[in-house]
Formats: C-alpha cells, structure tokens, sequence
C-alpha cells in the first residue's frame, strides 16, 4: 500500500500501520485507558449530515473563516501533536508546508521535535504554541519568551496534564520517547527497516524547547 492508495481517513490509518514500528503507530493511534471517549469522539462524526444547497453556483466555493482572529481558508486548523519526528523524518516541518500551502493555522507543541524559532521562519501563515505548565517555573517563562519572540500568534493552555495519561496501549507496547529497544519491541522495528534507517539517518531526535531543562 502507498500513498497514492490512501483515498480517506480510513486508508491513511492502515498505511501508517503498515509503515510504523507497533509502538510508534499505538502511540499516536491510542488513547487513555479504555479509550471510551476516544470510541465516542469517532463516532460521533457518522452523527453529523453534509445537506447540500444543490442549484447553486460553485464558481466561487469559499470554505474561509476566521478562527482565534486569524482568517483561514480552510475551516479548520492543524492542532498541535507531540513527538511527530516519530511519525516521519519531516515530522513538523512537513506539517507545517501544509499549512503554509492551504493557508491554515499550524499548532506547534512544546513537546515539539522543531523548535518553534524554525518554524517561524520556515512559514507565515498564523501558528499556535500549545504551553504546558511546568513545575520549573523558568522552563515556563523560556517557552513563552520564545514563542512570543517567534510571533507566535495564539497560545493554548493544555489544562488536563495534571497528572499524565494511563496510556494502557503504550504500556502493552512499550513506547518510551525518545524510542527504545526491548525484548518485547525488538520483532517490531526490526520489521520496518526503513523506519530504523530514517530515524537514525535524518537528523538526532530532540525536545529543543525543553532540552536546556
């Protein structure tokens, strides 16, 4: 299966099954504990009905508005996912093309693999910094210091970390981050070399927003 297989959601999931280490895919694939809510929030769009206005002029089909002051030709924006060096060398920076090429919001997190500095400069459409809310109160002043200086736009507040999440998935796989081998994982990277090759070929895995703390 390739890319140009890959024709909805579905599709795209079963390519990163096919191409991602079983960790590395359960990660970003998984949720906390039993993931009910997960199941409901997936669900919950075969409620929502597309009725079109059938009759009517397409030559000018506008989808833009305006989210957090910014507008957007898009309805929706790219929220910010953690460790995305993970899930491809690119990782932020090939999200991030993504949004400069639909002029849409890109969310960068603090656990970001791209520091926030080179995204600034690798894009101008409207960028959001998702802050979490450390003990070291200096690692909190540093993040938003630098996202403000990168003119970062819009800042979410992550308010649910206050402990982290029972991740049973990550446990029954063995995820750690940055990746390691064990006895348990060793059969599934090793069956996706090209992976392995990538990881260690394209660049060393980092936190920059973190690494100083």
């Amino acid at each position: 299966m390739n890319l140009k297989d890959c024709h909805n959601f579905s599709d795209f999931r079963k390519l990163a099954r096919q191409k991602l280490p079983s960790p590395i895919f359960h990660y970003i694939d998984g949720a906390a504990d039993d993931e009910i809510t997960y199941a409901r929030n997936t669900s919950s769009f075969d409620d929502v009905d597309l009725v079109p206005n059938v009759l009517r002029g397409v030559e000018n089909v506008d989808l833009s508005t305006t989210i957090f002051g910014k507008k957007l030709d898009l309805p929706f924006y790219l929220a910010p996912t953690a460790l995305q060096r993970l899930f491809h060398y690119e990782g932020e920076r090939a999200v991030g093309k993504a949004a400069q090429k639909f002029n849409t919001m890109f969310g960068v997190s603090a656990l970001a693999t791209v520091s926030v500095e080179e995204i600034s400069s690798m894009i101008d459409t409207p960028k959001m910094f998702q802050f979490y809310f450390h003990k070291d109160r200096g690692l909190n002043d540093s993040c938003l210091e630098r996202a403000k200086a990168a003119k970062f736009d819009v800042m979410a507040l992550t308010v649910d970390t206050i402990t982290g999440g029972n991740r049973e998935r990550d446990l029954r796989t063995g995820f750690t981050s940055p990746p390691k081998l064990t006895l348990s994982s060793l059969f599934s990277f090793a069956t996706k070399p090209m992976w392995g090759i990538n990881y260690l070929t394209k660049g060393k895995f980092e936190l920059p927003h973190l690494q100083d703390y």
